[in-house]
This record gives structure tokens, sequence and C-alpha cells, in this order.
């Protein structure tokens, strides 16, 4: 579409524009003030395609040659974006979403740039939004649940690939620093766990090739070896501690027939130690060391002068990537999108979405193009960025942005634990804003525990019956939970560096009559019955004893309710619903009961539920029929 660009510039004439006129009385005339239309077509603007809400589209610019903008900002809001959508000058383009409330139809997008001499321009453009057409069981991106493990460390599927490099791992001292084994064969025989325990993505660690030594040799720490991931030596190359691209296609399509995604770590902050040119001269390098022939990948693209802010510094000393360069991002970005069509099957299977690593530690123009990039790629690929600290209401400026389509929730933690040791009323008000700050395009994921932290169990001191109430609010809660592996069968750890107790292996033989696992599985049911509700409902308390440690939330969607129960006491307590009909009935999720309505003498029509203690899982979930919950007073 080719828009006509206008520039309305007042020319004020009110001074310096005096006439004399000589008569016999002098007479000054003075101009009026003339307002004055320029017509360009300097800048053109389009969206590649029409999109539903669970995809996304370019908005791109064409600038006549010669022009030159210094800020360009879109206004998105009728998309339920942002007004001030920021375009990089550099690129010309952004990513654009929409949410799930706008009606399918064509808006207008207007737009404005400024050019080198502040002078302000307007065009505008318009875009389709067409209707979302979901298959049946077929859930959004804000519907994810998301399953994060670290490959290495859930199942050893082919002890073939243990030692790929023919490295002294069993002379190692700190076993626990060393590759377990674990692959994408280990991955691919445990897909059906996978779909019972009711997750619908898997989060794998960073696949790619990792520098192959102990970064501890010569040390006293403990060995250490990039097990995990994050230290890349080549960004074209699979790890082959997990296996090869057959059997990662093998991995992709198996999730596929149970309806699950898989979502790729990646990193662009930072390569591996030891890949810096500076690195070269090492006096008895340790085995595996990189080469200055491997080395010369990353050539003229790591800082050489490193500074203390979040995008110049060397986080945790590892070779830093000059993303503010744009040779460089580029180069990044190529290497990470490859993977896009790497990872396509025979039968036409892909990855479905790229958990971003150290985001705040890249340039923002960087983290467009890489989205952008996507876009043209994959309309429905997504990204979940890890911003150190943000949350729902705080997500540091990566959501509606062009950038991130999900942060990470570091706050949520926080608030699970404060609901647990008793404060229903400070988290349940500030759950309510957190839904408040989160739609379909940009929501949080909620977790417990990660690589990075002390797990949420152990910092409970092992108390399981707590550690299950912070479970239900989770998975309960607005956003995509996110479970870090073996958090289901109760595992944990501290973040003790180099053995690191919370990067344990999966315990496999703890499976069976695990009631912790049986808690999850009863609440991710749950959560997959009434997706829409809980992934973009409302959030009140419905009624709660502080006395009795008991609350109860409503969670609302486009007239459907559902009721989570939750109880810190150790004792079950007996409370009476009032519904709205006799006919009504009240299922329990949790416990599969039903209960039905009775009339009392004074002509009050009630359920009576007895909430279960705190020892026996301190939840139920509630879904009423033949009628509704009306208002309980609060005890």
């Amino acid at each position: 579409m080719k828009l006509r660009l206008k520039a309305a510039l007042t020319l004020s004439l009110l001074s310096l524009m005096y006439q004399p006129v000589i008569t016999t009385n002098t007479q000054f005339v003075m101009a009026e003030a003339v307002e004055t239309t320029i017509e360009s077509d300097a800048v053109i603007a389009n969206v590649s395609q029409p999109f539903h809400y669970n995809q996304h589209a370019l908005l791109e610019l064409d600038v006549e040659e010669g022009v030159q903008i210094e800020q360009i900002v879109a206004d998105v809001s009728q998309l339920g974006g942002s007004s001030q959508l920021t375009i990089s000058p550099e690129l010309l383009k952004v990513t654009l979403s929409v949410t799930h409330d706008v009606e399918p139809g064509d808006y207008t997008i207007p737009i404005t740039w400024w050019d080198s001499d502040e002078q302000e321009y307007q065009t505008e453009t318009t875009v389709t939004i067409l209707p979302r057409e979901k298959e049946e069981g077929e859930l959004d991106w804000d519907e994810e649940i998301i399953y994060f493990m670290l490959t290495d460390r859930f199942k050893d599927g082919d002890e073939s690939n243990n030692n790929p490099w023919d490295l002294a791992y069993e002379e190692a001292d700190n076993q626990r620093g060393i590759y377990q084994g674990g692959d994408f064969k280990g991955i691919t025989e445990q897909i059906a766990y996978l779909d019972e325990l009711g997750i619908t993505t898997i989060w794998i660690s960073p696949i790619v090739s990792n520098i192959a030594y102990d970064v501890s040799a010569g040390t006293n720490d403990g060995a250490f070896y990039g097990y995990h991931g994050y230290w890349a030596q080549n960004f074209e190359e699979l790890n082959p501690h997990f296996g090869t691209l057959e059997e990662f296609h093998e991995l992709i399509d198996t999730a596929a027939e149970k309806d699950i995604k898989i979502m790729v770590d990646v990193v662009l902050n930072h390569a591996g130690y030891g890949m810096h040119s500076k690195d070269s001269d090492v006096d008895d390098a340790p085995e595996g060391y990189p080469t200055d022939g491997e080395r010369e990948v990353f050539e003229g693209m790591l800082r050489d002068s490193p500074g203390m802010d979040s995008l110049t510094q060397e986080l945790s000393g590892l070779p830093d990537f000059t993303t503010e360069e744009q040779d460089v991002y580029e180069q990044l970005v190529d290497w990470q999108t490859a993977w896009l069509d790497l990872s396509t099957t025979p039968t036409g299977n892909s990855i479905s979405s790229f958990r971003v690593d150290t985001v705040i530690h890249v340039d923002n123009t960087a983290w467009q193009h890489f989205r952008n990039e996507l876009t043209e790629i994959d309309p429905d690929f997504q990204l979940i960025g890890e911003v150190w600290g943000a949350s729902a209401t705080s997500p540091k400026g990566y959501l509606n942005s062009g950038m991130m389509d999900s942060v990470l929730d570091f706050e949520f933690k926080n608030y699970a634990r404060n609901f647990i040791n008793g404060d229903f009323r400070g988290v349940n008000s500030r759950l309510e804003r957190r839904n408040g700050a989160m739609t379909s395009a940009s929501p949080t994921g909620q977790f417990l525990s990660s690589h990075d932290e002390t797990g949420f169990l152990y910092m409970l001191n092992g108390n399981e019956d707590k550690y299950k109430v912070a479970v239900t609010l989770q998975m309960t809660a607005k956003g995509q939970p996110v479970i870090y592996y073996g958090e289901e069968l109760g595992q944990t750890g501290a973040n003790n560096w180099p053995v690191y107790d919370n990067r344990y292996d999966l315990a496999w033989d703890q499976i069976e009559d695990n009631d912790i696992l049986t808690h999850y599985k009863k609440l991710l049911q749950f959560r997959r019955a009434n997706s829409e509700v809980l992934a973009r409902g409302t959030r009140e308390v419905y009624g709660q004893s502080l006395e009795d440690q008991w609350t109860i939330v409503t969670r609302e969607h486009e007239g459907e309710q559902v009721y989570i129960v939750f109880n810190l006491s150790e004792d079950s307590h007996a409370i009476h619903l009032p519904v709205s009909s006799e006919n009504a009935a009240v299922t329990d999720a949790y416990s599969d009961n039903t209960y039905t309505a009775e009339t009392t003498e004074s002509g009050e029509v009630t359920v009576e539920l007895k909430i279960p203690p705190i020892t026996e899982g301190g939840t139920m979930l509630l879904v009423v029929e033949e009628g509704e919950l009306t208002p309980m007073t609060e005890e």
C-alpha cells in the first residue's frame, strides 16, 4: 500500500515581516500567519501480511534515499499494544502483535517520525486482523505450560554419546561438574511421561556445540564442564553429547504426535570461555581447550575492552559479543534463526519458540532484528526472555516493544512464598494487579525454581505441604506456568557452585506413588480443561477466613468461572457456599467429588464443602454447573 506522507508546517510570520508604507500618515501592514502542508513520498509504510492474535507480522518502512530519520514511533494501541512503539531507524521495521480481544477487521496504524532537523512528520498504514480458528485442543501462546530441563540431566537414552571428545571425565574431582549423559534420545523416550504430566512445551537447554574443556583446570575449585549449554563454541553445530540432527528431528516429531512443542534455549550475549582471540596465549592449556582455528569463528565479534554497564560488561567473565554493532548482531541472528530450518523434520515439524538468555545484556536493536527475522521465517514463532528481575508489572520494556513475546517472572516465587506463609490479602491484591498488567500478547512465565537459583522446596526446608499449596497458586495463576524438571517429583537443591545440587539428575526411580507428582497432574489436568479461563481470566477473592487460614479465589473469563480453594491449616473446614439454584452442583476436580445444593431452614440454597487440610494438598478446584455461586460473606 502506497501512502502519501503529509507534514503540517506552520509558518509564523509575526516578526520581521513589517512593510512600511509611505503616506502622509505612516502605516505598518502585518502579514497574516500562513499554514502550509508539505506532501511527500519520503516514507511509505506497509504491513507484511494479515495475521491473527497468535501470530506476528512486520510493519515495514520504505524510506526515500537521502532522507535522514532520527526517530520513529508507531501507535498500535488499536491492536492492544503501545501508543509509542519505537522502531529502530537502523532496521526500519518492527514485529507487530495483537491481543485476543481485538475484533477481526482492518485497523489504522499512525506512524510519526522525525528527521535530522527535528521536524515531525506523520503517515499511516492499515493492518488486517484475521479471526483465530483454533482446532480442538489447540492452545495459544499465553496458554502454554512449559517444562524446563537441562538436557544433560533429564535422561540418558544413548550411552554411546556420553564422551564424544574422549576426555578424562572419570578422573574429574567433581563428578557433578561433568556431563551426566542426558540427550535427545532420552527426552524422546519420555515424551509419554511429559504428556501424562500435562505439559505442552518442552524447553530444552542450548543445543549448540559448547567448549569442551574443564574451566576449573589448574585450580582447586572442582572440575566443571559446559554441560548446561550456555558456553558456545560453534553456533552452527549440535552439541555431540546430545545426539545427531536426525535424533533431534525424532524428538520433535515424537513430541508433535502428542501436541507438545519444542522450545530451544539460545544465547546471543556471550561465547564460551577461551573463545576470545586474547585467550590464545595459554600455558599448559587443558585437554579440549579451544584452538586458534576454533576461535576464528568469532574473530572481530567480541569486545576487547569490556565496560561496567549491562551492555558492555563481560558477564561472569565470559567473552562478550558487541551486539550494538550491526554486522555482529546480524551474524548472531543468522546463526540462531538457521536452526528453524535445520530443525524442520521431513514431516514438516520444527521448533516453535526460543527461550532467550541474558536479555538485558544485548542491544535492543539486536533484539528487534532477531524478532523481525523470526517473524519473516515463521509468523507463529515465539520468544520468552530471561530478563533478570523482570515481572509482569515490571517487564523492563521488553514486552509490547517488538522484542520479546513473554518474559520470565522473577517476582512470582516471592508471591508464592508470602502466600504460603499466610499473607492471603497482600498476595491476592498483588496478583490482581499482575493479572491486569498482562495481555495475551504479553504474558509472563511464572516459575518457582531454576538452574540458576536455589530450589523453592529447598528454601522451605523440605516442607512438602506448603510446597503443594505454592504449586497450586502457580498452576492456577494467569501467565505461563514454568515447571523446572524434577520439581514435580519433589526434587530440589542448593545453588552451590560447582556441585549445583539444584541441577540434579531426574529421579526416575521416584515416580511411582509420588504424591507430589499426583498433585501436579491434577492441577495441570484442571488447567488444560479450563485453559482460557486460567490464562486470561480476572482474579478476585470470593471468600476467606484468615483465622482458619483458607481462602477462595474466583477466576472468570467471558462468563465462565472457576474457583480455587487454598488451605494452610492442618485442619479441614466445613463451609457452605451460597448458590443461585436448587439444581446447582459443585464439582471438585482435585478430589473428583461432586456436591449438590441443599435448602436450609431459612430458605437459603447452599452447597456444603469440606476443605481438605494442608496435609492432604490443601487444594480444591471447583466448577459450578446448573447455577452459580452467589456472594459469600467474608468471615
